[in-house]
């Protein structure tokens, strides 16, 4: 179902756990059943699947499922603007995280496709994945979409809590 708001077409929008069989099976049928290439339905997928995998590992609200394990909830949702498609999530995260994630998403941004390559490349030889896994995620969004990243910290002064947006837009532009 396509809803509108204001200028932009929201293709997909969820908000609940990130089970990562049933996200998987949401981008199957997400890049199937969206009008676009297939070198941007292939981005779409990639950087779709590696925010719901940010979610689903390190968002602090967590759900237990009944097979006993626990993942993140969180919220997705995949809009239509001038610019291109854009994907982003929302999770909530410990406070203390912020400045480490607003400085890996600045490093990211700063860098170029072949920095981020071998910065990869370099963190997946010197650490493992518990340490590493969301910077390495991080810098596979910008990969795939071959955009920046958008970030945000949201403090909700009401309740206290802290959410990360995070945000990648895809466009047609093929880089090789």
């Amino acid at each position: 179902m396509l809803h509108y708001k204001d200028s932009e077409s929201v293709y997909l929008s969820y908000e609940g756990p990130f089970n990562i069989t049933m996200i998987a099976d949401l981008a199957k049928s997400l890049v199937n059943n969206i009008i676009a290439s297939e070198w941007v339905q292939k981005k779409l997928y990639r950087v779709f699947i590696e925010l719901a995998q940010n979610v689903a590992f390190y968002s602090f609200n967590r759900v237990l499922l009944s097979n006993g394990s626990i993942i993140g909830k969180g919220k997705v949702y995949i809009t239509y603007k001038e610019t291109g498609l854009q994907c982003s999530t929302i999770n909530k995260i410990m406070k203390e995280h912020a400045p480490i994630l607003i400085k890996n998403c600045m490093e990211i941004n700063q860098s170029t496709l072949n920095e981020l390559h071998n910065k990869k490349k370099k963190l997946r030889e010197i650490t493992n994945f518990n340490d590493t896994g969301a910077h390495i995620g991080l810098i596979m969004i910008c990969l795939y979409s071959e955009n920046p990243i958008e970030f945000e910290v949201i403090n909700d002064n009401h309740s206290g809590d802290t959410y990360f947006k995070i945000s990648a837009t895809i466009t047609n532009n093929k880089h090789q």
